[in-house]
C-alpha cells in the first residue's frame, strides 16, 4: 500500500470511543477537515493507550466511560508514557466527578459531545498550542465549584508558593484564571505570545506540574487566584 504523504502542519489524531457511530462520525469529520489526519481509532481505554504508544498522535480524542479501561485511567497512562500526545476529553459526561479526575490525570481539555463542530476544531488547536480547552458549561462548573466553598473551609493563599513567582509570572497566572488565551494574555500584558508561553513554562516548573491545566488547578487549590471565567 502506498503511504500517503502528510503535510508537516497536519495534526495527527487518534479517536478513542466505545460507541461505533460516534467513532465513525469523528473519524469522518476530522478526515474531511483540512489540516487533520485520523491515524487510528480505538474502542476502549486500554486499546487507546496501546495505539497511542504505537502511533504517536498529536492529539487523542478520549471518551470517558468505556469498557476494559475508562478514559481517566487511559489519560493518566498516556500523559505518563506518551507525554508528547495531548489528550482532549470528548464525552457526554459533564459532571465534576468526571471532569476533575480527567484534568488531574493530565487531560489538556474537556468538551461535551454536544459541542459544535467549530468548537471541537478550535479546542484541538488550543491543546496543540498548550492552551486549556473547556466547554463553557465545564468552565463555569469548575469556577462555581471553587468559589462556592464556604469561607470556613477556604484556605489562605500559600505565601511560599507565591514567593516562587515573579510579578510577571503571577500576572500571567491571574489572567489565565480569567479564561484568557495566550494571545489575549499577551495583549493584556503588552508582551509577545512567546513571552507568555515562557512565563507559563516557568510557572509549571516552579509548581512542579506538567502543564498549564495542572498549574491552574494548583493555583486554585493554593488560594493564589480565584476563577473569574467569562461567560461564553
Amino acid at each position: 500500500m502506498e503511504k500517503r504523504l502528510v503535510g508537516v502542519s497536519d495534526c495527527r489524531v487518534l479517536v478513542v470511543d466505545d460507541q461505533p457511530l460516534m467513532l465513525e462520525a469523528l473519524k469522518s469529520f476530522f478526515s474531511a477537515e483540512p489540516g487533520f489526519e485520523v491515524i487510528g481509532t480505538a474502542s476502549n481505554g486500554k486499546e487507546g493507550v496501546d495505539r497511542c504508544a504505537a502511533l504517536d498522535p498529536d492529539v487523542v480524542l478520549m471518551d470517558m466511560k468505556m469498557p476494559v479501561m475508562d478514559g481517566i485511567e487511559a489519560t493518566s497512562l498516556i500523559t505518563r508514557h506518551s507525554p508528547r500526545s495531548k489528550v482532549l476529553a470528548l464525552t457526554t459526561f459533564s459532571t465534576l466527578e468526571f471532569v476533575v479526575p480527567a484534568l488531574r490525570a493530565g487531560a489538556a481539555g474537556y468538551l461535551v459531545k454536544d459541542a459544535r463542530p467549530e468548537e471541537i476544531i478550535t479546542a484541538v488547536h488550543q491543546v496543540m498550542d498548550n492552551e486549556i480547552a473547556l466547554s463553557p458549561a465545564i468552565a463555569r462548573a469548575l469556577a462555581d465549584n471553587v468559589i462556592s466553598v464556604p469561607d470556613t473551609q477556604s484556605r489562605p493563599a500559600d505565601d511560599n508558593l507565591r514567593s516562587l513567582l515573579t510579578d510577571r509570572e503571577m500576572e500571567t497566572v491571574t489572567l489565565l484564571a480569567q479564561g484568557l488565551s495566550n494571545r489575549e494574555i499577551a495583549a493584556q500584558m503588552h508582551v509577545s505570545e512567546g513571552s507568555v508561553k515562557a512565563y507559563l513554562g516557568r510557572v509549571c516548573e516552579k509548581f512542579g506540574v506538567r502543564d498549564r491545566v495542572q498549574a491552574l488547578i494548583k493555583a486554585y487549590q493554593s488560594g493564589l487566584v480565584e476563577p473569574q471565567l467569562r461567560d461564553v
